[in-house]
């Protein structure tokens, strides 16, 4: 079962049978496995991932994938037969090979930045499952509806596991 939670500071903190760690947190996590979206020169935590590339930490394989010259980095993790894409804000622009590079994503955690670019990225990639976090300058209620959400209905926590994803549909969930 992979667990997502609503974190103060990062878009989420995300735990699995063998690991957690923090996604774009505002600023690194000591003694915390953690994902940022912009490169960090000189890092001092072991735990952190802030570059393009490949890496396989307690068994799940996690790709880093850059964008502007690798100053935007987004990620695709596989666990529990699950691949989860992590999509922080600003949203760019994307094109049809940063598209391929973060390959089929059955659960896509993306800022709630720009309705027009969220949509577009959601259609491309064609996910399973959209979890919204909120960003200070974005629009949470125009993402969430061009996504198909009726309403914004914050959970403090969503679960999700291979066999249970929506195979017709699309859910959209709202952490917060």
């Amino acid at each position: 079962m992979i667990t997502f939670s609503a974190k103060k500071g990062a878009a989420c903190s995300v735990s699995t049978g063998v690991i957690s760690f923090d996604v774009f947190p505002e600023k690194p996590m000591k003694d915390s496995w953690t994902l940022l979206s912009h490169p960090e020169e000189e890092l001092t935590e072991k735990k952190v991932m802030s570059w393009p590339g490949e890496y396989d930490v307690s068994g799940i394989s996690v790709k880093g994938v850059g964008q502007e010259g690798g100053r935007q980095i987004s990620y695709v993790c596989t666990t529990e037969n699950v691949r989860i894409g992590f999509i922080d804000g600003p949203i760019l622009d994307w094109t049809d090979t940063d598209i391929q590079h973060l390959g089929e994503v059955d659960v896509l955690c993306i800022a709630a930045d720009n309705p027009k670019k969220v949509m577009t990225l959601v259609e491309n990639i064609d996910p399973r499952v959209v979890i919204l976090f909120e960003t200070e300058k974005g629009d949470l209620a125009g993402v969430a509806k061009v996504c198909g959400a009726a309403s914004v209905q914050k959970v403090s926590e969503f679960k999700v596991k291979a066999g249970s994803l929506p195979q017709d549909s699309r859910q959209v969930v709202v952490l917060g």
